[in-house]
């Protein structure tokens, strides 16, 4: 664990250790004087075998395949995102899975609040994910993503099976995570460090019952509390260090006074991080409910936390799928015409890019953002009967009018008119450089890791 430590601070070079930086330094240069996708597409096919005889001497396989699969597409992505393509060869980097569409609380501002369901702000249906739906969705994107984030507006925990969702996420060596208000009735802690996930963020927005409840409405404090000591005392008993527990703090006016209290029980319950973060301003739906004008931090409880990834990276080497993996890497990457127009001074929006976003109903969102009843925010529909919605119609128009001055329509997706943060993903920069440390800090060395991450 000591050297995990140190390689997260000293260069790989200080320790003598052989690093993945010449061969993706190598395969970088040769992108980057790509003047279009099949140019790019040969420099992948070309880079393969040097790139898995590498990874073979230090991972073997399927794991190999694994991570050169998930290289190579960060690189394509890459490619893709500076020429402006609106039909792309890569897959995206991470996913983003409601295994439930429902929770039993009601936020301001989210599409559950009693206002925006009665004035049906949102179009967000009833549902929980299948196993074989999330399967069909791996089977077409897991070999080339390096994560999957379990939570969008649902509650995760409401699925009795969403750790068997993770556990098949890890079959394709993916990094796992979910949000959860762990305001839930029916809880099994013991599956979920079972599960292999590898970090669970809490959503607790205060330290007393009538502070936390003003945000997290029809939330019951003490159930959360005795779920995260159940949690903890379940990895403790299981011997994991794993999921690594973040208390995600949501800095409003009303509740910012308990912060500190709240980072005291946090500590004393045996979290591993506490994380004051800025909110959404939610006032169009409740006025009263102001976000506090504070500087968002993180506060680590439990250092030894940043080793534990490494650990987890592939918990299962048994279960790994490597049928699967083996079959998409001998997959030649798709043909055709990328519809490349030479890269504009204007932005675009790398959620198009990098992420995909699925509810548990299988529609297919470009981010995070709620539907409306418009139907604008809705790309595809994923039913497991094939095709690739991340190269749908509406994905495809998305890309290239997204920086044009385009009115409003049923025909134009929102994207066009989009004013959010086009540049933060869900799983993006930061996300990626987590994944390789985890597989091996002396291996990706931080020149590797700003090579992979960025962009």
């Amino acid at each position: 664990m000591l050297g995990l430590l140190l390689h997260h601070f000293f260069p790989a070079s200080l320790c003598c250790s052989r690093t993945a930086y010449r061969t993706l330094a190598k395969i970088d240069r040769e992108i980057r004087s790509c003047c279009d996708s099949d140019a790019a597409i040969a420099v992948l096919e070309r880079s393969k075998t040097d790139l898995l005889a590498l990874l073979r001497a230090r991972f073997g396989s399927p794991a190999a395949e694994a991570l050169a699969l998930k290289i190579l597409n960060i690189f394509l992505a890459r490619h893709h995102l500076h020429a402006r393509s609106q039909w792309v060869r890569s897959r995206p980097i991470g996913l983003v899975v409601d295994p439930s569409n429902m929770c039993r609380l009601a936020c301001p501002g989210c599409v559950h609040s009693a206002r925006s369901q009665t004035l049906k702000v949102f179009d967000w249906r009833t549902g929980t994910l299948p196993e074989d739906r999330f399967a069909a969705l791996l089977e077409l994107y897991g070999p080339y993503a390096v994560g999957v984030y379990f939570c969008n507006y649902g509650e995760p925990l409401l699925n009795l099976h969403t750790p068997r969702l993770i556990r098949l996420a890890k079959s394709y060596l993916l990094a796992t995570a979910l949000s959860t208000s762990l305001s839930v009735r029916r809880f099994d802690p013991e599956a979920y460090v079972e599960s292999g996930l590898d970090v669970m963020a809490l959503s607790i927005d205060g330290a007393t019952q009538g502070v936390y409840e003003r945000f997290r409405r029809h939330g019951e404090l003490e159930v959360v509390l005795d779920n995260l000591r159940e949690l903890v005392k379940a990895k403790r008993r299981l011997g994991r260090r794993t999921p690594m527990l973040s208390w995600n703090f949501l800095a409003f006016e009303h509740n910012m006074h308990e912060i500190p209290l709240a980072r005291r029980m946090a500590r004393k319950l045996g979290v591993d991080q506490f994380r004051v973060v800025n909110p959404f301003d939610v006032r169009w739906d409740d006025p009263e409910m102001r976000p506090a004008v504070m500087k968002a931090g993180v506060r680590r409880l439990n250092w030894l936390a940043i080793a534990h990834a490494a650990e987890n990276w592939n918990p299962f080497p048994r279960s790994v799928d490597a049928v699967a993996i083996e079959r998409a890497f001998e997959r030649p990457w798709p043909r055709g015409s990328a519809g490349e127009a030479p890269p504009g001074p204007g932005p675009t929006c790398h959620w198009l890019y990098k992420n995909m976003v699925m509810d548990a109903t299988g529609r297919i969102l470009p981010c995070c953002g709620a539907p409306r009843p418009d139907g604008r925010l809705v790309f595809a529909a994923f039913d497991s009967s094939g095709g690739d919605p991340f190269n749908s119609g509406k994905y495809r128009q998305a890309r290239s009018l997204f920086s044009a001055a385009v009115p409003p329509s049923d025909g134009v997706p929102y994207c066009a008119q989009c004013e959010w943060d086009h540049a933060t993903v869900n799983i993006g920069g930061p996300e990626i450089r987590h994944y390789f440390r985890a597989a091996d800090p002396a291996f990706f060395d931080r020149r590797s890791l700003s090579l992979l991450s960025g962009w």
